[in-house]
């Protein structure tokens, strides 16, 4: 047993060895990755249920987020090794993330990356009773929480956490394919008692804790990627908590500022996470009324109706650089036994309006893609089968689709309409659709043939090409909503040409149907989609005719999307495409 002197001497030197390491982290190191933070065609993004990126994509999406949980990546000692872990040096330790979670979040990552979807990480630490335990500060233990506050005190702690950090930087860091450009830190962390516990602790202590962790982080991911983002995030509590520790967003946001300026992270150095649901997550029109949410800068809770308190405040006292992502909120279409699904409809197009004219706001994540079982609100744009397993789509998928494009619909009419009222500015589009439909020919000979290039696309276990037939084969693990089918890059001019066409067979549909849709993009902010229907196990000649689109001279990717519409597919199920071309 070691005496108090002895005791008080190695306190005295894991203080100095912390203080070391903090100062390490301070300096100033050449970035490995330098590339420019990513540019998005637009504000829309969505909490992607695995499996369903492709999906995510049919919706336009442009921003994700993707939850990195400490529970997930780092098993327990027995599996520390590597057969079951990939193992990375870090300042003469070895760090040890499983390989299961890292084929997964390789997968997703690779997915989004096709079509140029912006990641931001969620770091969260959840609980750990095993030798991982000294990751979470020591007051917290004991206590049941989602998640956990760090240990900002123990020096391999902060080690650990930047090894995570470093380790998930560098993997996911290649410019042309899966990346991470963005970490948030912790979750809703104004609410310690559930989704950050740090224990019976003051609140200056826990501000001090999350702003040398946020601190940590933004250091070993910028000594990675010179333009990460770093997120601390609060939830829709603004001048008003919920009981005890779970303290007011103004609050912590204005003690954090303070605290991450004297750990060296300065105004516009470090960006906000915010989650403004409705007062009652279960209230689903964003423009009822409440005394609790008003245009003063201390209205009690900030939704989307008035989130402008919410960015005005940034921008004055932390400038316009402190970027402000939407990182989760949504809209049940269920209310009380009620189907409010059309008032969902309306208020996911609404919130994303919101957004989009909003300079401060970067992104509106919703939450969710899918409906979740665990979750008393049904806030997916597809119901669920169980789980996480989408089952249908509900009238908000098709809301949130055509909310950024130039399609109308009532949903997003309604919205667009409401939007202006609040801010007095009319909704702007970003991407330019024009929808046609496709028409079927008994034949064409086409007058230039373009069947070349053709990539696959969707929930594919397979593709080939065998004398001018391309084919893709349906992955059966994957759901049942996720399509299957073909990208072609490359430039096609149909100025003169404005019949473009193409053969197509589908096999093995349970419903003998298959649903196809082609999409001709003009650069990645115009494009002409039209839908048609063919029966299966024959081939078919479809075509559309672009007279009426004045982008047809320069299409510069065609996409050939074949799905179900809730028929399911049968085992070995594919599609195959042939003679892609043009004729007058």
């Amino acid at each position: 047993m070691k005496s108090s002197g002895t005791k008080r001497i190695w306190k005295r030197l894991a203080a100095a060895v912390l203080a070391a390491v903090l100062l390490c982290q301070s300096a100033v190191y050449a970035a490995e990755y330098n590339f420019a933070y990513p540019k998005a065609k637009s504000k829309k993004g969505i909490h992607v249920a695995p499996g369903m990126e492709e999906d995510a994509l049919e919706l336009g999406v442009n921003h994700t987020t993707i939850n990195l949980s400490v529970g997930d990546f780092m098993p327990s000692r027995g599996y520390r090794n590597s057969t079951h872990c990939v193992g990375f040096q870090f300042e003469g330790k070895t760090y040890w993330f499983a390989k299961n979670a890292l084929a997964r979040y390789d997968s997703e990552l690779n997915r989004l990356a096709r079509n140029g979807v912006i990641v931001t990480a969620i770091l969260l630490l959840p609980n750990r009773t095993d030798d991982l335990s000294y990751l979470i500060y020591p007051a917290a233990r004991g206590k049941s929480a989602n998640y956990y506050q760090w240990n900002m005190k123990d020096p391999e702690a902060v080690r650990t956490l930047r090894a995570i950090v470093t380790f998930f930087q560098r993997r996911y860091s290649n410019k042309n394919g899966a990346r991470i450009v963005g970490w948030i830190v912790g979750n809703e962390v104004n609410n310690s008692t559930i989704w950050n516990w740090a224990g019976n602790i003051s609140v200056d202590t826990y501000v001090d804790l999350y702003a040398e962790q946020v601190a940590a982080v933004y250091r070993a991911a910028r000594q990675v990627y010179a333009n990460a983002r770093i997120y601390m995030c609060l939830d829709h509590y603004w001048t008003i908590g919920n009981g005890s520790y779970w303290y007011p967003g103004k609050t912590i946001l204005t003690k954090f500022a303070a605290r991450a300026a004297a750990k060296g992270l300065k105004k516009g150095s470090w960006c906000i996470a915010y989650h403004p649901y409705n007062i009652s997550q279960y209230v689903v029109d964003i423009m009822s009324d409440s005394a609790s949410v008003t245009n003063s800068e201390n209205t009690r809770i900030i939704t989307m109706k008035n989130l402008s308190v919410l960015t005005k405040f940034v921008k004055k006292n932390y400038t316009k650089n402190c970027r402000i992502i939407l990182s989760e909120q949504g809209y049940s279409s269920v209310t009380s036994g009620k189907d409010t699904s059309e008032g969902q409809a309306k208020s996911v197009a609404l919130a994303y309006y919101i957004a989009e004219q909003n300079s401060m706001v970067d992104s509106m994540i919703l939450h969710r893609q899918v409906d979740h079982t665990a979750e008393g609100e049904k806030y997916g744009l597809y119901t669920s089968w169980g789980g996480e397993n989408a089952a249908w789509k509900k009238l908000s998928w098709t809301a949130y689709k055509y909310a950024d494009t130039t399609i109308k619909n009532a949903f997003t009419s309604a919205a667009a309409k409401m939007a202006k009222s609040l801010s007095g500015k009319k909704v702007g589009k970003k991407i330019g659709v024009k929808s046609g439909k496709l028409r079927v020919a008994k034949s064409i000979k086409w007058k230039k043939n373009y069947t070349n290039r053709f990539a696959p696309y969707g929930a594919y276990s397979g593709f080939r090409y065998n004398s001018g037939v391309y084919t893709v084969t349906h992955d059966s693990g994957r759901n049942a909503n996720v399509p299957i089918g073909f990208i072609r890059t490359g430039t096609i001019n149909c100025n003169t040409r404005k019949k473009l066409g193409f053969g197509i067979m589908a096999s093995d549909f349970n419903s003998g149907k298959a649903y196809v849709t082609m999409r001709l993009w003009s650069g990645t902010k115009r494009y002409y989609e039209a839908k048609g229907v063919i029966g299966c196990g024959a081939w078919n000649t479809l075509y559309v005719n672009l007279k009426n689109w004045k982008y047809r001279k320069k299409i510069t990717r065609v996409d050939i999307v074949v799905g179900t519409e809730g028929g399911g597919w049968s085992s070995g199920a594919s599609v195959a495409v042939r003679q892609l071309g043009t004729k007058k």
